[in-house]
């Protein structure tokens, strides 16, 4: 008898191509892959109306029973659409007879903050403070004295939502970049505090304090890791985006080609590429351990570094559900690869014992008795 694998996205189009050479492979591993949207579960039955993979057909609009495995590749916004999602994927994690491959990261500040009481994160590891106010930044500023370059991110694990990058001066000049070919300049405090207004209370700060001009001028490295069927994390790859010239910010320009991180290596000066190359290794070493005892279950995750060229690295964002566009750009032979490594964890998860048993979970499920 097959397990049944769900996919859980927001919207059905989200990663279709890849979902559906996903289903293709999974009879291999004794798996049946149907996906569908927090929307399509119909409380009062526990059925959902989604779509379901047959060979021949592709997927087709089928009803069946919640999975038994779900894999949560849900990105959330600002918006009444996920705010109405949430509650429905709480409501999943907690029923009974259904395990998650993976979970997501909830405070991404107080993860941060956490890794910086490791000593070998510790250089790699920017300043941040919640927003709480719009003078926060402001006040940040200040107290640093000095030029330097700020990141703005959602606290919860909202991958669709904008990150803002903004550079300062001592003249409390602000510049925000708002997409890959946009900025904006604040000339006052006053205007600034105004644009922040409407983050308050859901975005926090990352502070870099930078040495020269030059190094507001960074390079993204990403490096995404899986585990494997013994439960071991492995580095899938590392790619970076090159960089576009004279632009403000330049690792945010999205229009850059994403390439491989070996071709990234070779352009660089000896010693600053030997210096990367142990970094990351650190890096590497450090964060899985953490993940695994905070954050479980997870089988996937990525992070995204900055990468001066002076040659300081920085860990800008630590994702639980990496995006796999870029990677594959990167790397398009290793799309096999990628879903063979999520199959095989999927089935390897239906024979390990479940971190929480069903009697727990029925209990933390049950609905309380009315009095």
């Amino acid at each position: 008898m097959k397990t049944t694998l769900g996919i859980v996205t927001l919207s059905p189009q989200y990663e279709e191509a890849f979902t559906r050479e996903l289903a293709k492979a999974a009879s291999s591993y004794r798996l049946k892959v149907v996906r569908f949207t927090p929307f399509d579960l119909k409380p009062a039955s526990n059925l959902i109306e989604g779509q379901t993979y047959t060979n021949g057909q592709g997927f087709v609009g089928a009803q069946f029973p919640i999975p038994d495995l779900i894999y949560d590749r849900c990105l959330y916004r600002h918006d009444a659409q996920s705010k109405k999602a949430k509650p429905i994927m709480e409501w999943l994690k907690k029923y009974p007879k259904t395990d998650f491959l993976n979970t997501s990261i909830s405070n991404k500040m107080a993860l941060f903050e956490q890794l910086r009481l490791l000593s070998s994160l510790q250089p790699y590891l920017p300043g941040c403070s919640l927003l709480k106010e719009p003078s926060d930044l402001i006040n940040m500023v200040r107290a640093s004295g000095a030029e330097g370059f700020c990141k703005m991110q959602p606290l919860s694990q909202q991958h669709a939502a904008s990150t803002y990058f903004i550079s300062f001066d001592r003249k409390s000049t602000f510049t925000v970049q708002l997409s890959s070919n946009q900025t904006i300049t604040f000339s006052r405090a006053s205007e600034m505090e105004r644009w922040c207004k409407k983050y308050a209370g859901r975005y926090f700060l990352q502070f870099f304090n930078t040495n020269n001009q030059k190094e507001l001028l960074f390079n993204e490295i990403r490096i995404f890791l899986m585990k494997d069927s013994q439960n071991q994390w492995k580095r899938m790859g590392i790619h970076t985006k090159s960089p576009a010239e004279n632009s403000l910010l330049r690792y945010t320009q999205k229009s850059g080609p994403v390439i491989g991180f070996e071709h990234y290596l070779n352009k660089l000066q000896p010693h600053i590429k030997e210096l990367l190359l142990d970094d990351i290794a650190s890096i590497q070493a450090s964060i899985p351990a953490y993940i695994d005892k905070t954050y479980s279950p997870c089988f996937e995750f990525a992070v995204d570094l900055l990468h001066t060229s002076e040659g300081r690295l920085f860990i800008s964002n630590i994702r639980s559900k990496p995006g796999r566009s870029a990677f594959l750009k990167a790397y398009p032979e290793k799309e096999h690869q990628l879903i063979r490594t999520i199959l095989e964890h999927a089935q390897s998860m239906k024979s390990q014992p479940k971190e929480v048993s069903y009697e727990q979970k029925s209990l933390h499920h049950r609905p309380t008795p009315h009095k």
